[in-house]
This record gives C-alpha cells, structure tokens and sequence, in this order.
C-alpha cells in the first residue's frame, strides 16, 4: 500500500506538472502572436497655412494685329522685340481704296455746295438735299473706316513677339501661327500674370490683393513680390480647383512669358492634424489612404484622406481623430484586427 501511494503521488505530480507546462506554452504562443508595435497620440498642431504653386509666366494682355479687311501690306514699321506704346503705327496698308474714297467724298463735297445753294434760291427740293447729304455723311464714315484698316495701330503697350509678313505680301486674313489672323504679334510683359489652379476648400481663405512670392531657377537668388488679381467664379469639376490670377509688376521686364516658375500664396497659421508620413499607407492598386490605431491592445485599420505634407509629417483631413494612439512602427505587419503588444 504504501508503495501504491508513493506511485499516485509521483504520477499527480507528474500530470500537474505536465499541465502547467501546457499552459506556459499557450501563454508564449499568445505572446509571440501579438505584434510589436509602437505608437504615439495623434494631435492637432498649429501651421503656417502656405500653399504652394508651380505655373508658367504669362503676358498681362496679348493682342494679334491685323486690318479687318484683306489688303497688300505697303510697310511694317516694327520688328521682332520692339516695345510698342498704345496708339502707335504698325502696319500701313495699301491706301488705294482709300484715296478713292477721298476723291469721292471731295466731290460729293462740291456738289453739296452747289445744291445747298440751289435750295436757298429754291431751284431744288429738300428732300434732293438731304439724300445728297445722307450720303456724304456714308463717304465720311468709310473714310474713317478705310483709314483705320489702312494705318493699323497698337491696342496696348508691349513688346512685339512676332511678325508674320513682309512688305509687299498679301494680307488675306487666314490664321497665323498664333492661331489667330495677324501681321504681328505683341505681349504686354510690364506686368505679367501667372495662373494657378487652387483646391476649392480654400475658397474662402483666397482673397483679392493677397500677396504671393514669386520664385524661379533662372533667378534663384531673388523673390518677386505679387498679388491676387482675380479670383475666377468657377469650380473645375474634374480637379477640384478654383483658378487664381497672381500678377506681378515685372518692372524690370525679368520674368518672361513662357518660364516656369513656382507661387507661393500666405494664407496665415490654421490648425491640422499632423501624423508622421511613414505611418501612412497606400492599399495596393488604388488610391486609398490609411492608418493603423490600436483601441484596447487591438489594430484598427481607418481610411484617411491625406492633405499637404509638412516636412516629415502629412495633414490628415478626414478618417482620423485626435487622440487616438497612432501605430508609427510596426504597421506593416498589421490587419484589421491584429493583436498588438505595445513597446516603448
């Protein structure tokens, strides 16, 4: 009997042992499945509200010159890169139909003379007066129409950017290279203009006279100082942007249209979520943005929308609260609902 007993006790001990064992390698199992992650709050932080811009240089206004009627071109007075004022002569056309419009009206001149006085001595109607009257007052309106189209003159101040005939040639009215019927091309460059395309959920923070900074390579050492000229009245549906018109004096004719420059436009400071940039993941084969939290030592995986991006820290929009505790290493390894262990 006391054999028996010493061979019961040994067994328990044995089984006991066993069991614990047991449940130490199903607790390590438990542990080792928990993925290590690490993790900081999310919070909202002030920033200097600037947005950036990339953009082409161009001319405040653009004119295409030409007659309003088909003519040979007698003489062209301007060349390529020519500054031009508003009102000056360009172009002088063929004055052929001209001068026979002034010899007509000069006779219809005399003859209204003498008819004026046949009518004072009663020798004609006046309904044959005011016929011959109506129609010198036509011959004076095509003088005047004839001498516009003959001497072609500047509609603003610029500089000429092309030429597209000679003397001699035949205007014929069909487009230029510009697209557009002309004899020369002119660009106004004191001030220029460039447009940028500005997401629409800062419409009401852009407003008329608000400066802009100016940056280009070809001038890397300098800043040219701008402003907000217009503002247009209309959302592009496919981008999401408003376009915004920055102006710049350019009094020293060093922005040129056609360079590529960068915009920068001072919004002021505003508050934003910020999160690191690694912890931000992209789904494979789309565009959807999310992050990892972990609530109760659980991953929640949450779609974001990102916003701009400071330095090493992105703008978080939507998806994500402040003061949720943020996965920043460890998020690769995770799924919707993964038990995490938190590390320091």
């Amino acid at each position: 009997m006391k054999a028996s007993a010493i061979i019961q006790a040994t067994l328990l001990i044995f089984v006991m042992l066993f069991i614990a064992s047991c449940q130490t390698a199903v607790e390590q199992e438990e542990t080792d499945s928990r993925v290590l992650v690490r993790v900081t709050p999310s919070s909202v932080q002030t920033v200097v509200n600037n947005l950036e811009f990339t953009g082409t240089v161009l001319p405040y206004e653009e004119a295409h010159i030409a007659p309003a009627v088909p003519a040979r071109i007698n003489r062209i007075l301007v060349d390529v890169g020519d500054k031009v004022s508003k009102g000056q002569l360009l172009v002088e056309m063929d004055n052929t139909q001209l001068f026979q419009a002034r010899v007509q009206l000069d006779n219809l001149e005399k003859e209204l003379a003498r008819l004026d006085t046949l009518l004072r001595a009663g020798a004609v109607t006046q309904q044959s007066y005011d016929q011959l009257q109506t129609q010198y007052q036509v011959a004076q309106s095509n003088i005047e129409n004839l001498s516009t189209h003959t001497q072609v003159r500047s509609t603003l101040n610029g500089v000429v950017t092309a030429r597209y005939f000679s003397a001699g040639e035949m205007f014929t009215g069909t487009p230029s290279p510009a697209g557009k019927p002309a004899i020369v091309s002119i660009n106004q460059i004191q001030p220029v203009k460039i447009i940028v395309g500005v997401s629409e959920r800062y419409l009401p923070e852009v407003t008329i006279g608000q400066k802009a900074e100016v940056t280009t390579e070809v001038f890397s050492d300098r800043v040219f100082s701008g402003k907000v000229n217009r503002i247009y009245p209309t959302i592009d549906r496919a981008t999401g942007t408003f376009r915004v018109e920055v102006v710049i004096d350019n009094q020293d004719e060093n922005l040129r249209p056609g360079m590529f420059v960068r915009v920068a436009l001072s919004l002021g400071e505003h508050e934003a979520l910020l999160v690191p940039a690694l912890s931000v993941l992209k789904q494979t084969g789309s565009n959807e943005r999310f992050v990892f939290v972990v609530e109760d030592n659980v991953a929640q995986r949450l779609t974001v929308e990102p916003g701009r991006k400071f330095d090493d820290r992105i703008e978080i929009l939507s998806g994500l609260k402040a003061g949720q505790q943020l996965v920043i290493t460890g998020q690769h390894n995770l799924i919707q609902g993964s038990e995490v262990e938190i590390v320091e």
